[in-house]
């Protein structure tokens, strides 16, 4: 029997715009696109197209990007192979998230005013990404989505904010109440910064702000010291 390599699990438009947001290595997001394209993608397209010598990591690269992948065994022109495919679902034990309906997370963006909850970056809503405040893997979903338990991100901080956590020892301990008193789930309220006892004060220049930036940059560079430093002595006067 000859499998086609198609997929039979359908994907709704909101799963598919959410795969293709999650951050990944390049070469990950191109088997994504593939799978997302044909519906699965074989170990021998993971090796001979994608160069993937081992083709079981490119199921790995998708699951710590957050996605649901599953093994299926097929038979094409007579060869046994393995194939993975996307179930739909989130993988639960990963980095990523699960899905949040486009028209929750438009909602929550539009709350924000499209503000980053980090950065507090202005920027337009598909440069917004909705993150649960605490990882979905530690703290899951509750019975009802309300805008406080999430936040929106821009692009850089989504990614920054996933690999704290990655590397953050309460991922294994999985302790929500630490999670909410970190910096990456409150930035407005917070005791620290991945368990580690830190403050940080990120402030954004955009538009015309860039115009005082520049000047605050010249001023550093006259009196020997960069634009953060002199910050911190203008603010706590030492």
């Amino acid at each position: 029997m000859t499998n086609t390599g198609e997929s039979n699990t359908q994907l709704a438009p909101d799963q598919i715009a959410w795969l293709k947001g999650l951050k990944m290595p390049r070469r990950a997001g191109i088997v994504r696109d593939h799978i997302l394209t044909h519906g699965a993608v074989t170990t021998t397209t993971l090796r001979d197209t994608y160069g993937y010598d081992h083709p079981p990591r490119a199921a790995g690269d998708l699951k710590d990007a957050g996605a649901g992948v599953e093994k299926r065994m097929v038979t094409i022109n007579g060869k046994r192979m393995a194939e993975y495919f996307f179930t739909g679902a989130a993988n639960k034990n990963a980095i990523g998230r699960v899905v949040i309906p486009k028209k929750f997370a438009d909602g929550l963006k539009a709350a924000y005013g499209n503000q980053c909850a980090i950065c507090s970056g202005e920027y337009s809503a598909r440069e917004l990404q909705a993150d649960h405040r605490v990882p979905f893997a530690i703290g899951g979903d509750k019975p009802v989505m309300a805008y406080e338990d999430f936040m929106p991100l821009c692009g850089s901080d989504n990614m920054a904010k996933g690999q704290s956590c990655k590397v953050c020892p309460n991922w294994t301990i999985k302790d929500v109440g630490t999670c909410e008193g970190c910096y990456w789930a409150h930035p407005e309220n917070y005791s620290h910064v991945a368990t580690r006892p830190e403050r940080r004060l990120t402030v954004t220049f955009q538009g015309v702000e860039t115009i005082s930036y520049d000047k605050l940059k010249v001023t550093a560079g006259e009196t020997g010291v960069d634009v953060e430093e002199l910050a911190k002595t203008v603010l706590t006067g030492e």
